[in-house]
């Protein structure tokens, strides 16, 4: 650790990124980023992409398998370019990246010399969080602190901080200042009462499970709360990644990715229960109603995009009947507290909860 008299801004970030456990890099440098890897630390790690898209996507599949921020540094405008595709993917998967660029030297950024990023805020939009590049050399392990903060946050994204490539041998202010954040938040708990008395309610209920459940540690308690509920299970359609095992009794497959054969294979169901998910992610374009009459829909979700993106009572073929109501939160939270606190909110609900099937005699008891 540099002490605090010799600090450059180069030696504060690195400081900086060891204190937050980012020491794997990946990319594919160019001359913007020679600055930022002279004199590379030996207890840092470089992994090089031979393409920046290639570089972009094994860092998002290193933070997704160690469930952990990932730092990309990209060469400028023309490689953050490169990269865009596997950007967006990772906004989709909603992969905590911090992903750096660099940027012509200050002196020169007036006169668009070569390798200028132009408007080097809006060129990853809209698939990261966040984007910026620091009015001064010194705000710059400020800027990737925020950073950080700013990915892990639900629902976690990229983020993109682009550096001037002068900036690294810049006198530092001191340490940079490290900060703790959480990723998870409480349900509301009228909200939860609310959502528990009308799955008590259901005659038959329909859970439908996204990727949100696996990504936040929810497994275990989204298969608990199926079994408590002895409820039939369909994964999201579309969804990334699987939250329900395949082989278990109370599954029944995706549902359909299309909006009249999705609404057809709810039939019968009076309530849809989606976890972890958008309402709905369709592909083709299949006319029907986005849910078959009289059945209702609870959501819930961390993502408010996904609380405010499901389609309205404007839609044609929209039961009149119909409502959603959505529980914004962390899912593994709410699952976990469902499962922990189930006979509590049964009885607010007025209803006592059976026990769970067997293997054997769940699917005929759908």
């Amino acid at each position: 650790m540099t002490t605090e008299q010799k600090q450059t801004v180069w030696s504060a970030t690195y400081d900086l990124l060891r204190a937050l456990q980012l020491t794997t890099v990946f990319g594919n440098p160019g001359s913007t980023e020679q600055p930022f890897l002279k004199n590379f630390p030996g207890d840092f790690q470089y992994i090089l992409g031979l393409q920046e898209a290639t570089a972009v996507a094994m860092a998002d599949g290193f933070a997704q398998a160690t469930r952990r921020p990932a730092l990309v540094n990209l060469h400028t405008s023309a490689d953050t370019g490169n990269g865009m595709g596997n950007i967006m993917t990772a906004f989709l998967n909603k992969t905590p990246l911090i992903i750096t660029a660099g940027q012509q030297t200050r002196e020169m950024i007036l006169c668009d010399p070569l390798l200028t990023n132009r408007d080097e805020t809006m060129l990853p939009r809209p698939y990261v969080k966040w984007a910026y590049q620091p009015t001064r050399a010194q705000d710059v392990p400020g800027a990737i602190m925020r950073a950080y903060a700013l990915a892990l946050q639900p629902p976690a994204g990229p983020v993109n901080v682009s550096i001037p490539l002068d900036d690294w041998d810049q006198p530092a202010l001191g340490r940079a200042v490290v900060r703790t954040v959480s990723t998870r938040f409480a349900p509301d708990g009228d909200r939860l009462r609310e959502f528990a008395k009308r799955i008590s309610a259901s005659k038959k209920l329909a859970l439908v499970y996204g990727q949100e459940i696996e990504r936040s540690g929810g497994w275990d308690a989204g298969v608990a709360l199926a079994e408590k509920l002895r409820a039939a299970v369909f994964h999201a359609p579309n969804t990334e990644r699987l939250s329900f095992p395949e082989d278990h009794p109370l599954f029944q497959g995706m549902l359909p990715i299309a909006m009249g054969p999705l609404s057809d294979r709810l039939k019968g169901f009076d309530l849809a229960v989606v976890v972890g998910a958008p309402v709905f992610r369709y592909y083709p374009y299949i006319a029907g109603p986005v849910l078959p009459p009289g059945c209702e829909l609870l959501q819930i979700t961390n993502d408010p995009s996904d609380a405010g993106g499901a389609l309205g009572p404007a839609n044609r073929g929209w039961p009149g009947a119909f409502r959603v109501r959505v529980l914004t939160t962390a899912v593994s939270t709410w699952l976990a507290h469902w499962v922990e606190h189930q006979n509590w909110v049964l009885a607010v609900a007025g209803s006592n909860p059976a026990p769970p099937p067997s293997a054997a005699n769940a699917r005929s008891r759908l």
